[in-house]
């Protein structure tokens, strides 16, 4: 995977670091949602100085994390950007040679003067050990606090994470005073001698590019429509994942998917539940899209994106209550009361999809999908497909089969209404062919049914609880009743045969129900 400098960004020619700062910490920074060191036009000369700005920014962020912590008593974070002891000395020697290098540009009697011998000296007894905790502070006290600021490290002083640290700082210190002293005399090819910064390799901040939630996306997409006989995600899906991540990274204020942690995702979690806006169960579904994706991400590239584990795996989602079936299911008075209303309807879609709904357990968005190809006839008995023909999208492979054509709906005319209709789409907007048909019947059903009345409805996916309690009602077989309406019993013998032979007696278990009883 391509690599490039964390915290790079390249803008019309001119190159800066910036960090995003974490939203509890911009009320600290002047309510600044990133910080930003410019760096100028050369390149060469900004990939210089580029470590040196980015850890000039963590250390802005870091002193704002203390404000916070302090303020609000949260606990100390582990530090966010840990750096082995060789690490910190070679990039703080890095950045004593550049600051060397600017001043001497800046200030010709800089050269003039000569090294401290005894606070050389000081610096060798700290690297060999010889310094108490309290005299390597006030030695080196002020690095290791840009450097615990900068999130670097988190050791408590006193510790022997500490002490490796402060000598290995005492060691860029004093090696950096031996470059100023060999410069002084016109020497500017020396090295560091001591082996920690001898056999240390070159700083670098790289890290891999940046893979956005719709890289991921888009990806998962490709993969999925690949081949010949592929199942392609539907676009509403792909739009359905796309929003739920576009509305964390706007939460988080960054949209690269490499750089999400659990405490992102519980806090997410939190702040949706806090805003009172949703409801628990919709909170959790855009959590586990949300984790589906960096799944993918995994899934795709399991060498670069987050190779230990997708960090929202084992997350606690929010649990909800549900309301009973029954509750959301239109009772027959409330079916008469749509059904005859529709009846009067002048517009396609409003006239049949409450009754296809109420005599087949559909789904609003596959009867909205409904072709005039879809209707066919067999043995001189009616019958319609749900298919994805067409490019059209199902739930699952249960949601592919055919229906019977109910009396019901043959009295009503159905079948002259399809036999007139132009081929393709039966059920069309006005303005457009493609349109979806869930937030128009929820409407219009509300206009019949008032929430305030009934809250508990489901508009839409009533009819479906309406459907199957009809066939418990009329003693449908059971395997034919999950058949019409597109449900799994897990089982693998529901995908077996399925041919035209099963037709007559789908049929007949269709007759069983009886008539919902409308006034002519």
């Amino acid at each position: 995977m391509a690599g490039k400098l964390r915290h790079w960004k390249e803008r019309n020619g001119r190159y800066s670091a910036r960090i995003v700062v974490p939203p509890a910490l911009r009320p600290y920074l002047d309510g600044r949602a990133e910080l930003e060191i410019q760096l100028g036009g050369d390149r060469r000369a900004a990939i210089r100085n580029h470590a040196a700005a980015v850890a000039s920014i963590q250390r802005q962020i870091g002193i704002a994390r203390e404000k916070h912590e302090k303020a609000t008593g949260a606990q100390p974070q582990p530090a966010r950007n840990p750096l082995t002891a060789q690490e910190i000395a070679l990039r703080d020697y890095q950045a004593q040679i550049d600051f060397d290098a600017e001043i001497r540009k800046a200030d010709h009697r800089y050269a003039r003067f000569d090294v401290d011998a005894d606070e050389a000296r000081r610096f060798v007894e700290g690297y060999v050990g010889r310094l108490s905790d309290d005299q390597l502070e006030e030695l080196i006290g002020d690095r290791l606090t840009r450097a615990r600021l900068a999130g670097n490290t988190d050791a408590p002083k006193g510790s022997a994470e500490w002490r490796e640290i402060a000598q290995a700082l005492c060691v860029s210190s004093y090696e950096a005073m031996a470059r100023e002293a060999e410069r002084n005399e016109g020497d500017f090819t020396g090295r560091p001698t001591h082996p920690l910064l001898a056999n240390a390799s070159a700083p670098t901040d790289d890290e891999p590019e940046a893979i956005t939630f719709d890289d991921v996306i888009d990806q998962e997409a490709a993969r999925r429509a690949r081949g010949k006989n592929a199942k392609a995600l539907p676009a509403r899906t792909i739009k359905k994942y796309r929003d739920d991540c576009a509305s964390f990274a706007k939460w988080r204020g960054d949209t690269n998917a490499l750089t999400v942690t659990a405490a992102e995702g519980k806090s997410w979690i939190e702040a949706m539940q806090d805003a009172g806006d949703l409801q628990n169960r919709t909170v959790k579904v855009k959590f586990q899209n949300l984790r589906t994706v960096l799944n993918w991400g995994r899934q795709n590239d399991p060498t670069n994106f987050f190779p230990a584990g997708n960090p929202l795996t084992g997350i606690k989602t929010p649990d909800y209550t549900t309301m009973p079936s029954y509750l959301r299911t239109f009772t027959m008075d409330e079916a008469r009361l749509v059904l005859l209303a529709a009846r009067k309807e002048s517009k396609p879609l409003l006239r049949w999809i409450p009754w296809l709904c109420a005599y087949s357990g559909m789904r609003v968005s596959e009867a909205g999908n409904l072709h005039k190809e879809d209707f066919f006839e067999s043995d001189g008995r009616w019958f319609w497909k749900v298919t994805t023909v067409g490019n059209r999208a199902l739930k699952n492979l249960s949601s592919e089969r055919r229906i019977p054509v109910h009396a019901a709906l043959i009295n009503e005319g159905l079948i002259d209404f399809v036999k007139a209709a132009p081929p393709g789409r039966l059920f069309k907007g006005e303005t457009k062919e493609d349109v979806s048909v869930q937030p128009r019947m929820s409407t219009w059903v509300r206009t019949l049914i008032p929430y305030e009345k009934r809250p508990e409805l489901s508009p839409n996916h009533g009819w479906r609880h309406l459907f199957e309690d009809l066939c418990r009602r009329y003693r449908v077989p059971e395997d034919a009743q999950h058949y019409m309406t597109g449900r799994t019993n897990g089982g693998s013998q529901q995908h077996y045969g399925r041919s035209e032979v099963m037709l007559p007696g789908l049929a007949a278990a269709m007759d069983q129900i009886e008539d919902i009883p409308i006034e002519r």
